[in-house]
């Protein structure tokens, strides 16, 4: 912001009040523009690149209203000779707007700045240019538009096969998982009848160790 001659605070007054009716109402869609046309025409100095001086914010409408920056201003409320902007509401404003400053021709359409914002990007993704008139514009949303549905059924493909796969490998899942539990159970009955039968021998040889010992007994004490 170059230094100037300071502003009268009367004129910086009208400044401010154009400022605030250019804030209209959000029920318009491009009213940012109306806002950002009059920022543009009272301080094109917030617009450009750069830290602007303390000499040439108190010499500005900024230092006439009594305020030390650009987002002081913006941000106090009406009563205290704001403008009641949120910072992140003018960041993405100015950003739309150096889309749209450079195209007059569609300074007129109903594009609210996220629009604005959303098709540069998706438009600088997909390699294309962004339009300078209302009929290459509806031509740009109409090829965003039908990308975004290819891309989504993509996706949707892409999930739906993910799905069977998954699905197919649960089903083989719970068949290994139901092999294992015969298996298992199997391993268990084996078991069992293995330790049935060690028992059954235990107790047969002790009924002939028994056998055996009253037999040599007999023979000791048998006249």
């Amino acid at each position: 912001m170059p230094t100037v001659s300071h502003i009268h605070r009367d004129a910086a007054q009208r400044i401010r009040w154009d400022l605030l009716s250019a804030l209209g109402t959000e029920n318009v869609p491009n009213q940012w523009m109306h806002f950002m046309a009059t920022v543009r025409r009272h301080l094109p100095e917030v617009l450009s690149r750069g830290r602007p001086s303390r000499q040439a914010i108190e010499a500005s409408v900024i230092g006439a209203l009594g305020f030390t920056s650009w987002r002081e201003l913006l941000e106090a409320p009406v009563d205290q000779g704001g403008l009641a902007l949120n910072w992140s509401t003018w960041r993405q404003w100015s950003r739309a707007w150096a889309v749209i400053s450079e195209r007059p021709a569609l300074q007129g359409e109903p594009l609210s700045a996220a629009e604005v914002n959303r098709m540069a990007s998706q438009a600088k993704a997909e390699g294309l240019a962004f339009p300078d008139d209302p009929e290459a514009l509806g031509a740009l949303q109409e090829a965003l538009t039908q990308r975004r549905a290819a891309a989504r059924a993509e996706t949707q493909q892409g999930m739906r096969e993910r799905i069977e796969a998954l699905e197919a490998l649960l089903v083989e899942t719970r068949a290994d998982r139901d092999g294992l539990r015969d298996e298992l159970q199997e391993a268990e009955r084996r078991q069992e009848a293995a330790e049935q039968e060690a028992a059954t021998l235990r107790d047969e040889l002790q009924a002939m160790r028994q056998r055996s010992l009253w037999q040599r007994l007999r023979a000791v004490f048998t006249p």
